[in-house]
């Protein structure tokens, strides 16, 4: 037969028990008493009932729903799961109300090692090791299928997603090198088999006017599904000051066919404006060296069907060793006239 429910202690009942554990305490006239006082001991008497109230009502026993975790920790060997299962299930317990307490501070977390394709958040509760006194009284979603794939590996690029921009005057010197710069991914061969790269996390830098080098970690696009064999990779970038400078050119032609005998451009030279790193020979071997050439293309001529002596446009062509950047032509187009070889003129004579 179960016990009769326990009184529920009252501020009467409260102040009975202060007097009993304070037989000596002599009475005291209200009357007398000052009124901060009286406001005082009646609070301290309030905060006790509430104290020892909760204290009473938290040892009975209450349910409790709250959503936990699921964690897939280990699946079926040789496969890997395609898609992501149910991350939360809804789960009702009964237990004491300090115990209760506890569990909704720190929610465990369902961990699952699937032996097969379907799981039973069922039967993983039961060895979830809850504390004494707390059972199970539902949980929703009972169990679930997971949508295996045969698992594989694959060893990609890594591509790097940043957002650098430099000082005025100032640019990289070559594109960021990153080391490593492959990673090998283990996964479900229908995931690895739509990728191209593996790429990071965002590196934003602004105001740039120095190298660098940074710990930049990898993302995590698949949400979990994937594995990649590292976390992070090392990026170093560098940083050169740039000048701008310029060069007149004479305007050459190439690509000239048989019967041609030249071509004349108007204006027969053109001014090269670019930007080149102001560190090294670069500078003096941009404006030195004899392999720098303004040049049209015959090609370009022979497109423009409407006249002999139309415009093309003139491109600078630099040596592969000179970094040479956002080059500009002035003019970017000059005319043309296409000198041909004089008529062969049949020697005069008669029999």
């Amino acid at each position: 037969m179960p016990d009769p429910p326990r009184p529920r202690p009252t501020l009467t009942s409260v102040r009975d028990r202060l007097r009993a554990l304070l037989p000596n305490a002599a009475p005291v006239d209200e009357a007398d008493e000052p009124p901060g006082r009286r406001g005082l001991a009646m609070l301290l008497s309030l905060v006790v009932a509430v104290v020892m109230w909760f204290s009473f009502s938290m040892r009975e026993t209450y349910p409790l729903t709250m959503r936990m975790p699921v964690v897939i920790a280990q699946t079926p060997p040789g496969s890997a799961l395609r898609s992501r299962p149910p991350e939360t299930a809804t789960v009702t317990l009964r237990g004491e109300g300090w115990t209760l307490l506890s569990l909704a501070r720190r929610t465990p977390t369902i961990s699952v090692d699937a032996e097969g394709r379907v799981v039973s958040l069922a039967a993983a509760l039961s060895e979830l090791g809850l504390p004494d006194g707390v059972e199970v009284q539902a949980v929703t979603p009972q169990a679930f299928d997971l949508d295996l794939d045969t698992e594989t590996n694959r060893r990609l690029p890594i591509r790097l997603r940043e957002r650098i921009v430099t000082e005025s005057g100032f640019d990289l010197l070559r594109p960021p090198r990153l080391t490593p710069d492959s990673v090998t991914v283990t996964g479900a061969q229908s995931l690895l088999g739509t990728l191209d790269a593996w790429p990071t996390e965002l590196l934003a830098a602004d105001d740039v006017e120095d190298s660098f080098t940074r710990i930049v970690a990898l993302a995590d696009t698949f949400g979990g599904l994937l594995h990649p064999s590292i976390e992070a990779t090392r990026v170093q970038v560098e940083v050169g000051e740039f000048t701008e400078a310029d060069r007149d050119l004479e305007v050459e032609v190439v690509n000239v066919p048989a019967g041609v005998r030249g071509v004349r451009f108007d204006p027969p030279r053109v001014t090269a404006v670019f930007r080149v790193p102001t560190a090294g020979d670069t500078y003096d071997r941009a404006q030195n060296s004899p392999r720098v050439r303004a040049v049209v293309d015959f090609f370009d001529i022979a497109r423009d069907t409407t006249r002999t002596d139309g415009q093309v446009p003139v491109s600078v062509r630099w040596p592969d060793d000179l970094d040479i950047r956002n080059v500009r032509v002035d003019p970017s187009r000059v005319g043309y006239f296409i000198q041909r070889p004089a008529a062969a003129v049949p020697p005069s004579g008669g029999e």
